[in-house]
C-alpha cells in the first residue's frame, strides 16, 4: 500500500497547483462552448429556429451533409444545447424548447473571458481558434488538425501548456508526484521514460521540482509518437543542458522492441494527459506495464470530466482532433475518451498493477478534473 505520509503530500501539491480562479475560469469556459454551439448550430447551420423544431441525428447529417470526421464534435455540441435546456431529447431525437436565446455571441464572450482572467489568455484563444474553424469542419471544407494546427504549428498549443494555469495542473502534478516517488523509493538514479512527451510541458515540470537533477537521473527517456515533435525538444535550450535525456519517436500501441525501446526499461513510466488518446485503453495500460520494472511506478496525469457531464472545452477544442475522437473502446467510456479517476483505478488493477491511487481523488473538495493516476508494479 501506499504510505499514508505521501498520500498527503500529494494532496497537499494538488491544493498547491490547482488554479487558484478555477471558479471563475470554469464559468467561463462552459458560457464561452455554449454560445460557440448556439452560434455554430442554430445560426449558422440553421437548426432548432423556432419552438417546436424536431430533428434525429440522422436528418441533421442528412439534410446538411455532415463531414463524418466531425460528427463527434457535432454531437457534442448538441450535447451542450440539451444541458442548457435549448433543446430536449424527446424519442429517438431532439425537440426545440427555447426560440429566443439571450446569450453573447463567442467573440464577446471570449473577449470577456479573457478581459477577466488574462493569464488564461491562451486556452481562450485555443478555443476561438477552434470556434473559428468549426462550420468548416462540419462541412468537410477543412480537417480538423488543419484547424487546431495551422500549417503545423504548435506554437499556441505549447502556450497553453506552459502559461495556463489551469492546462500546467496535470503537468505540474505529475512532476510533483515523480520527485515524491524517487524521494520516498529511490537511493541510487533512476530512469523515467515519458509516453506523449509532445511540447515538452511534462519534462519540464519533473526537473523543476526534482532537486539536484544531475543526481536523480541516470536516464529520461523522451519519446513521442510525432517526429517533428522529438526533434524540436531535441534543440530546445529548456533541455540543451540536460546530457542523460535521449530522444525517441515511440508508439507505445505498437511492439516497442521493434522501435528500439526495451520492456522493462523504466523505474517510473510518465505521461500526461496522453493515455485516453490510444485507441483502446486497457492496450495502453498493458503497454505500460511491460515499459515499467518490477516493483515500478507509472505516473499518469490525466484530465476527467465533471461527473454525470461533458467538459466541454475539452470538445470544442480536443474534439476537433482524430487523435482524440478516433478510439475503439466506446464500450468502456461511451461518451466521450477521457474517464473519471475511479475508473483509470479499476483498469490499472485489471491488468495487474499492485496498487493504484487518485490524487487528490475526493480529498480536495473543488478540484474535479482528475489528477494524477498512480499505479505500482
Amino acid at each position: 500500500m501506499f504510505d499514508e505520509k505521501i498520500i498527503n503530500l500529494l494532496v497537499e501539491d494538488a491544493k498547491s497547483v490547482w488554479p487558484m480562479r478555477w471558479d471563475e475560469i470554469e464559468p467561463l469556459f462552459n458560457k464561452c462552448s455554449f454560445s460557440i454551439a448556439v452560434d455554430v448550430i442554430i445560426k449558422h447551420l440553421g437548426l432548432f429556429n423556432k419552438k417546436g423544431d424536431f430533428e434525429t441525428f440522422e436528418s441533421m447529417k442528412s439534410k446538411l451533409n455532415i463531414f463524418k470526421d466531425s460528427e463527434y464534435v457535432f454531437q457534442k455540441m448538441i450535447d451542450i444545447l440539451v444541458e442548457e435546456k435549448i433543446i430536449e431529447k424527446k424519442d429517438n431525437g431532439y425537440i426545440c424548447l427555447v426560440q429566443d436565446i439571450d446569450l453573447p455571441g463567442p467573440a464577446e464572450c471570449l473577449v470577456e473571458a479573457t478581459r477577466k482572467v488574462p493569464e488564461e489568455g491562451a486556452p481562450f484563444q485555443w478555443l476561438s481558434r477552434g470556434y473559428g474553424g468549426l462550420v468548416q469542419f462540419i462541412k468537410g471544407k477543412v480537417y480538423g488538425e488543419e484547424v487546431m494546427f495551422p500549417f503545423n504549428d504548435f506554437a499556441l498549443a505549447e502556450d497553453v501548456y506552459y502559461t495556463s494555469d489551469v492546462y500546467n495542473f496535470w503537468s505540474k502534478l505529475a512532476g510533483k508526484a515523480v520527485k515524491r516517488i524517487i524521494e520516498s523509493n529511490y537511493k541510487n538514479k533512476v530512469t523515467v521514460l515519458e509516453i506523449g512527451a509532445g511540447t515538452g510541458n511534462g519534462t519540464w515540470n519533473v526537473f523543476q521540482y526534482a532537486e539536484n537533477v544531475e543526481s536523480k537521473f541516470e536516464k529520461y527517456i523522451f519519446t513521442d509518437i510525432s517526429k517533428s515533435l522529438v526533434k524540436k525538444a531535441g534543440k530546445s535550450e529548456r533541455f540543451s543542458k540536460y546530457n542523460f535525456i535521449d530522444y525517441k519517436v515511440l508508439d507505445a500501441t505498437k511492439d516497442i522492441e521493434a522501435q528500439g525501446v526495451s520492456e522493462e526499461c523504466a523505474d517510473i513510466v510518465l505521461a500526461v494527459n496522453v493515455l485516453h488518446a490510444t485507441p483502446n485503453l486497457i492496450d495502453g495500460c498493458k503497454a505500460f506495464m511491460k515499459l515499467v520494472k518490477k516493483g515500478g511506478f507509472v505516473v499518469l496525469g490525466e484530465i476527467a470530466h465533471p461527473e454525470n457531464s461533458i467538459y466541454r472545452y475539452m470538445e470544442l477544442t480536443f474534439g476537433l482532433l482524430a487523435s482524440y475522437y478516433n478510439y475503439q473502446d466506446k464500450e468502456l467510456r461511451p461518451n466521450c475518451p477521457i474517464i473519471r479517476p475511479d475508473t483509470w483505478i479499476k483498469l490499472f488493477k485489471e491488468v495487474g498493477f499492485s496498487d493504484v491511487i487518485a490524487i487528490p481523488g475526493n480529498k480536495l473538495p473543488g478540484s474535479d478534473r482528475g489528477g494524477v493516476v498512480i499505479a505500482k508494479k
